[in-house]
């Protein structure tokens, strides 16, 4: 006796094999969609993960610009500042 020959005379039995293996189908398609999701939500937190991180270096980019900025100006004074006391050094060496 063959399982599909019991089948075929039990039309319950029939139908609780295909629910089973319809149920089977389920089963496999549900897990690579939950394997699909799970990829899905690390990419997500992988990509958060890297707005914060891009909105953290742009933070630190804009305060080096500007102490880059306050740094360019201090040096400009002090530049000024040196090139005053060598033609003020220059005038009182001539002098003498």
């Amino acid at each position: 006796m063959n399982m599909r020959s019991d089948l075929a005379q039990d039309p319950l039995a029939e139908a609780v094999h295909r629910l089973d293996g319809a149920m089977s189908r389920i089963e496999r398609v549900t897990t690579r969609l939950q394997t699909r999701v799970s990829r899905a939500e690390a990419a997500l937190s992988d990509g958060v993960d890297s707005d914060i991180d891009r909105a953290r270096l742009a933070e630190a980019l804009d305060r080096a610009k500007s102490r880059e900025d306050e740094l360019a100006a201090a040096a400009e004074e002090a530049a000024e500042l040196l090139d005053t006391a060598i033609e003020e050094l220059r005038a009182h060496v001539s002098v003498e």
